[in-house]
């Protein structure tokens, strides 16, 4: 039986909310989980070994430039976003910040969107207006004044929302709400609204860094990150984003201004908003210290960097100092939700190294994913993802095999079916999905010619490192380590990663197993 891991090119679950026809589709602030289209292209940059985009000239780089991604966590409130500002201010060399909407921010947003939908006009039009009111009282706090308007002694005078621009964003929700409404909201206007927390928190975080008297300028991403629109996606164009992030971005650094950019948002050449995608933050980082040629991207967030183990599981997992981008990707799809694999994809193909560190404790060093690391730990991470389903496909015996793999994943594709892990054999394949799939209409076609049982309650374990394929015994002492837990599916396509399928209620048990055998007790890490 051969094992390999498949993620068809014809998946339409969208990054990011779109369309008239369905509702508001959930948009994760940059923290969250990324999607499976950009984790792919990820993967594949990494194994056509770190081909380099070529055409961006960076031999007059200004060298020691650094850029600052800040989740939405870490601009949760004033105090939060104050602090970011020192993180900035008293760090090596001129930065760059990208950042993402104030915690909560997105979700608030899909519920206006949703109520707007749903014709209910007083609790959309209520939420509004507390969302406006929360971002004006940070802004007048950031600037220097009380929550009624007067300035505080030898503090810069009040914010004016209109100056500041808040206002503006504001009443750009409001429209494209009221088309909602109306029933004549587009696909740009779900974009708007789900930009929106982002246009907002890049005015706050401008307006902090002027309090401490530092030159500020908010860049607009949409004049930076160019896309262009494939299907129900936005694919950056990272050349021309490369030249405009330069052109725009450059002379500010080089006039000792910090210019302030909203993650998880581009535009197309007509202009378009369009966002990124889950994890987009991270993406606008990277693709902009790519531009730059900065040495490093520093990804700000809630935990002190990357560990072998999610620590609400693993007692004892350890913060991994160094990682390579491989591993980073590996982990990042399978359930470690610290970095966007694209980030990490964009950063190694220039090579810029990414950090990620904590907002909260800033004295610890993080995690330093290299794109020049090579060598590492047998295992270095065990992560699991529950939600899953182990579809097992077997051809009926009087039909013939010839073809039988290839009409599967024809009607996989026809249905749009995102598929994870595959194992297959002459007659019969079994993959994984995400158990939330509609498979309704795709079991009712393969049925017409083949047997189909469909098994839920699953967990994948993924278990990450170096020399899983190439050095002998490691993956023996993986399964070894299993002990006597059921495993229904194996996959293990590239050296880094080895993924089994166990029951879900299993899987947190068999993730403290595996790490206690092979990390604790192995000493690896």
């Amino acid at each position: 039986m051969r094992f390999v891991r498949l993620l068809p090119e014809s998946r339409s679950d969208p990054p990011r909310p779109r369309g008239t026809d369905r509702a508001f589709r959930p948009v994760l602030d940059a923290d969250s989980v990324p999607d499976r289209e950009h984790l792919e292209t990820a993967r594949s940059a990494a194994e056509q070994g770190l081909a380099g985009q070529g055409a961006v000239n960076l031999t007059d780089d200004v060298t020691d430039i650094r850029i600052h991604k800040f989740g939405g966590t870490s601009v949760a409130d004033t105090e939060r976003i104050r602090h970011a500002t020192g993180l900035v201010l008293e760090g090596p060399g001129p930065g760059v910040v990208v950042v993402s909407a104030v915690a909560g921010t997105t979700d608030r947003l899909e519920g206006l969107w949703r109520m707007a939908r749903e014709g209910s006009r007083a609790e959309w039009q209520a939420g509004l207006v507390e969302l406006e009111a929360l971002h004006l009282g940070l802004a007048r706090e950031l600037s220097g004044a009380r929550a009624n308007g007067g300035p505080l002694e030898g503090d810069p005078a009040p914010v004016d929302p209109e100056s500041s621009g808040l206002r503006e964003v504001v009443e750009r929700i409001r429209a494209s709400l009221e088309r909602a409404a109306a029933g004549a909201g587009t696909d740009e206007d779900a974009d708007l609204v789900a930009a929106a927390g982002e246009d907002l928190s890049v005015r706050l975080f401008a307006t902090a860094l002027r309090s401490r008297g530092a030159a500020a300028e908010v860049v607009d991403a949409r004049d930076v990150v160019r896309t262009e629109v494939q299907g129900a996606r936005a694919i950056p164009r990272d050349e021309e984003t490369y030249r405009l992030a330069r052109a725009a971005l450059r002379p500010l650094v080089e006039r000792g201004v910090v210019p302030v950019i909203q993650g998880y948002i581009g535009a197309t050449a007509e202009g378009r908003t369009t966002t990124l995608g889950r994890g987009g933050s991270d993406f606008t980082a990277a693709i902009i210290g790519a531009a730059l040629g900065a040495p490093e991207v520093t990804i700000w967030t809630d935990v002190e960097g990357i560990r072998s183990g999610d620590p609400r599981i693993v007692p004892h997992a350890r913060l991994l100092p160094e990682l390579g981008f491989e591993e980073a990707v590996e982990l990042a799809y399978f359930g470690a939700r610290v970095i966007h694999p694209a980030a990490a994809k964009h950063a190694a193909a220039r090579h810029v190294s990414l950090r990620i560190r904590s907002s909260f404790r800033p004295e610890g060093e993080g995690t330093l994913i290299r794109a020049d690391r090579r060598e590492g730990p047998a295992v270095a991470a065990v992560v699991h993802r529950g939600g899953v389903a182990l579809i097992t496909v077997r051809s009926r015996p009087l039909f013939m095999a010839h073809g039988f793999l290839a009409r599967v994943f024809g009607v996989l594709a026809g249905h749009a079916v995102p598929v994870d892990l595959v194992a297959t054999s002459h007659t019969s394949t079994a993959f994984t999905i995400d158990r939330a799939e509609d498979l309704t209409g795709m079991q009712e076609e393969l049925e017409r010619f083949a047997e189909v049982t469909i098994r839920r309650e699953l967990a994948t374990v993924t278990v990450v490192g170096r020399g899983l394929l190439g050095r002998p015994g490691n993956a023996g002492a993986v399964f070894t380590a299993l002990g006597e837990h059921a495993v229904h599916l194996i996959s293990q396509a590239s050296d880094v990663s080895l993924s089994f399928l166990v029951d879900e209620e299993k899987a947190h048990e068999v993730v403290r197993r595996v790490h206690r055998e092979l990390i604790e007790k192995g000493g690896d890490g």
